[in-house]
């Protein structure tokens, strides 16, 4: 039996070679490509104007700033490409500063007296050096970089650019029984996201930590909010008059440290029966984003919402 199954793996082998002589004896297939014939003009390159960025990472930063141990990637901004360029410069953060701190971001569209990249380019400060360091810029390719500033520091699709705000955020809640100042906020059970409990009949003043990187808390438009006893139902809750306070209430934020607190809300618990689950959202603007900010919102983690929650005793 042995001797059989050697014998036919010999055979099979010997097939699968003699076939695959006979495949590469063959005429290759029919090549469509071999038809084709190529002649040695090309196509002229499309030059970019000197006054995009395109044009000036082309000419000028690719060339004389992403040097080795400069612009390359080793320290912002960052040359390498016209992308990183782009980020590190329109509305980017200044790291160096004049000893005046006059400048907060590299470019600011429309805006060359406080760009500090045209500070950089310009400046006689030995001290702080002008910018490139070892091949400074002739006034031509200056007033080129100044052009694009000037003309809204388009991107490379001509698009001006928007600094982008983030809308109002908040680091914490507590919540005190207003006639006796004892905090209930952290009365939650075995979990600190769960919703806390207030004692009945009560008036309990709860305290929304709200900030934003601009308006400061008491300057916020709208400061509403809403108590619902649906998780996900707010359209029809009455909207309510956050009070505003202009000095602040300090208390723990989520890490415990004392943090500034200036808008609350005083709940009389008698208004809801023992048992009664109400969930609560606040309501403010920034004045630099369109839109309401909702604290949290329907799209908030679920922890969030329970977390902006009271059970009544």
């Amino acid at each position: 039996m042995k001797r059989l199954l050697i014998f036919f793996l010999v055979i099979v082998c010997t097939s699968c070679v003699k076939e695959q002589i006979i495949r590469d004896n063959e005429p290759l297939p029919f090549n469509p490509f071999d038809t084709l014939t190529y002649d040695d003009n090309q196509v002229a390159p499309i030059l970019p104007d000197s006054n995009s960025f395109l044009g000036i990472h082309q000419y000028i930063l690719s060339v004389k700033c992403s040097q080795p141990a400069c612009h390359d990637g080793t320290f912002e901004p960052d040359f390498r490409t016209v992308t990183s360029a782009y980020n590190t410069l329109v509305y980017a953060n200044v790291f160096k500063n004049s000893a005046d701190s006059l400048y907060t971001f590299r470019v600011i569209p429309y805006d060359t007296a406080y760009s500090w990249l045209h500070e950089r380019i310009t400046t006689n400060d030995a001290i702080l050096g002008r910018m490139p360091l070892y091949d400074s810029l002739p006034k031509r390719q200056i007033q080129q970089i100044n052009n694009w500033i000037l003309h809204g520091a388009k991107d490379i699709f001509g698009n001006v650019p928007q600094q982008s705000n983030p809308q109002p955020s908040f680091f914490g809640l507590v919540a005190y029984v207003t006639t006796t100042n004892y905090r209930v906020d952290t009365i939650r059970g075995n979990s600190p996201v769960n919703p806390f409990l207030v004692p009945a009949n009560a008036e309990v003043d709860i305290w929304f930590g709200v900030f934003d990187d601009i308006t400061l808390p008491p300057l916020l438009g709208v400061r509403k909010i809403k108590l619902s006893k649906t998780l996900t139902e707010f359209s029809s809750a009455p909207a309510l008059d956050l009070i505003t306070e202009f000095t602040p209430f300090y208390a723990p934020a989520f890490n415990n440290i004392p943090a500034p607190y200036f808008l609350h809300y005083k709940v009389n618990t008698a208004n809801y029966n023992p048992g009664d689950l109400v969930f609560m959202r606040v309501y403010v603007q920034d004045g630099q984003n369109a839109s309401t900010t909702e604290i949290p919102s329907t799209y908030s983690p679920s922890y969030l919402q329970t977390y902006f929650s009271f059970i009544v005793q």
